[in-house]
C-alpha cells in the first residue's frame, strides 16, 4: 500500500507557525493539527528564515529567485 503525500495550503502553514510563535508548545499544535512535530519545526524554520517569502508553493519562486 502506497502513501500519498499530503499538501497543505500556505494559510494552514502560517496559522500553525503563528500558534507556535504565540507561545503554544510545538508538540500541542502539531498534535491538534494532526501533523508531525518535525514538519511543524521545518515550517517554523522556513518562516523564520524567509519571513513573508516563506511557503512559495508549487511553481512559484521566492524572493531573489523571482527577481532574476
Amino acid at each position: 500500500m502506497t502513501k500519498t503525500r499530503r499538501t497543505y495550503p500556505e494559510s494552514f502553514k502560517r496559522d500553525a507557525v503563528n500558534q507556535v510563535l504565540a507561545g503554544t508548545p510545538l508538540r500541542h499544535v502539531a498534535h491538534a493539527l494532526d501533523i508531525t512535530e518535525a514538519l511543524l519545526g521545518k515550517w517554523k524554520r522556513q518562516f523564520q528564515d524567509a519571513g513573508p517569502d516563506a511557503f512559495p508553493g508549487r511553481g512559484r519562486q521566492s524572493g531573489e529567485a523571482a527577481e532574476l
